[in-house]
């Protein structure tokens, strides 16, 4: 069935979005894994940026934060984690947030995002001081994990965890580790509606399901979502990110933003009747 259920999503994205294999390297993050794969390591710099989109990518639209991108480097002084880490509250407020503004990037929970931002950055300066570089620090907490890249996700977002980073939820921190290399799936609003829609997991809340409507999804489901889509990208011999990418394209208002009800047509044309 999941198979099957690509066949129509790459039908789909073929038809509606021929350019739609350029807009996932365009990404960058497909690439990222297979550098990581070949051996590639990130500087702090580097990983400082990927945490940087991830934070820029929450509540917003992705087309708005990708047409400043360029930019982006000037601007947070070439992802410097001491500068960033330097700043205060108020210099978010009086330049960042401006800055973005003016360019119609920004978003509701910009300044707060932001402004967490300096504590991540500050953190992430004293555990690169003490392991070497955040390199060694992310590859110490992937080797405690066995190597699953679920679960760094995890101990990077969850609330309670000793690696949590502030302003990073499951899903950000997945984003994350996906802009550095790390082949995992993003459990965000897209991706949790096309596997609940597709009836690949069945979430406890989700009492509105019409038009783009998206789960309130616990922790333990945010786990099932990227396991779900671990195992199908396995089973048709893609890398998870590059499946990611794909069905986010679906659901995503930069990509074909597909309803759920039009999330669930998809699926009935692989199983008609609405069972497995």
């Amino acid at each position: 069935m999941l198979s099957l259920l690509w066949q129509r999503i790459e039908q789909r994205l073929d038809c509606n979005r021929p350019q739609w294999r350029n807009d996932i390297d365009r990404f960058g993050q497909a690439s990222a894994v297979e550098k990581r794969e070949g051996g590639s390591c990130w500087s702090d710099n580097e990983v400082f940026e990927g945490l940087v989109r991830s934070v820029l990518s929450a509540n917003t639209d992705w087309a708005k934060v990708e047409l400043v991108l360029p930019e982006l480097c000037t601007l947070m002084h070439g992802f410097s984690l001491s500068w960033y880490a330097a700043l205060s509250p108020m210099d978010v407020k009086r330049t960042l947030v401006p800055w973005f503004k003016q360019r119609r990037a920004n978003s509701q929970s910009l300044d707060k995002n932001l402004q967490r931002l300096i504590e991540s950055a500050t953190q992430l300066s004293g555990i690169s001081q003490r392991h070497g570089s955040l390199e060694n620090y992310l590859a110490h907490l992937a080797k405690q994990r066995n190597g699953d890249p679920k679960a760094v996700a995890a101990a990077l977002g969850e609330i309670g965890s000793l690696a949590k980073l502030p302003g990073l939820g499951i899903a950000l921190a997945a984003e994350f580790l996906k802009n550095i290399g790390y082949d995992v799936a993003k459990p965000d609003r897209h991706i949790n509606r096309a596997v609940g829609s597709f009836g690949l997991i069945q979430f406890t809340m989700w009492p509105d399901q019409r038009g783009f409507e998206t789960p309130q999804a616990r922790k333990p489901e945010l786990r099932t979502v990227m396991q779900v889509m671990e195992t199908w990208a396995l089973q048709l011999g893609f890398r998870v990110t590059f499946l990611d990418n794909a069905v986010w394209l679906l659901c995503a208002k930069c990509g074909l933003h597909l309803s759920n009800s039009d999330l669930v047509a998809l699926r009935a044309q692989v199983v008609p009747n609405g069972h497995a």
